[in-house]
């Protein structure tokens, strides 16, 4: 195995490892990986639409709307029709919202905050500029391969 191969296999294991992590949460406090995402979306305290946190999350849209729905049942949010867009919804976290956000993410963002406190005792802060451009470099390596003939089996 050539060294670009033993590096990005060790990276690739790496993030399956921070997945893993999630996964295993979640699991724990029985939320999904995709109401995770919403959840974590939705704690900036700002509304969202559907589509935003489709786009920025990558969760599908028919999943998002069946947890919005879910959770306006619970009385979690809000869903308001966006002027000028006929089908889209702004999602904002009810008052019970914020507070299930709150207890439920406090214990992701104190790991979170350790985790990256000891990181970058040890690193500098430029590895998250890297990862970054690794993660938009691979999405433009495959569709680069795509769009070059590669097909699937």
């Amino acid at each position: 195995m050539n060294d670009i191969r033993k590096k990005a296999k060790r990276l690739v294991l790496a993030l399956y490892n921070i997945d893993d992590v999630y996964y295993a949460s979640e699991r724990k406090k029985r939320l999904s990986d995709a109401e995770l995402c919403i959840m974590y979306a939705l704690d900036d305290g700002k509304p969202h639409s559907q589509k935003e946190i489709c786009e920025e999350w990558l969760v599908p849209k028919t999943t998002i709307n069946t947890i919005t729905k879910k959770w306006e049942a619970q009385g979690l949010l809000t869903l308001t029709p966006i002027t000028g867009k006929r089908r889209e919804m702004q999602i904002t976290l009810t008052e019970a919202g914020k507070t299930f956000a709150k207890d439920f993410m406090a214990f992701i963002y104190r790991a979170e905050d350790k985790a990256l406190s000891r990181t970058l005792e040890k690193y500098p802060d430029t590895f998250i500029e890297a990862l970054e451009y690794f993660g938009t470099s691979l999405k433009e390596a495959f569709e680069e391969d795509t769009n070059n003939g590669f097909t699937e089996r």
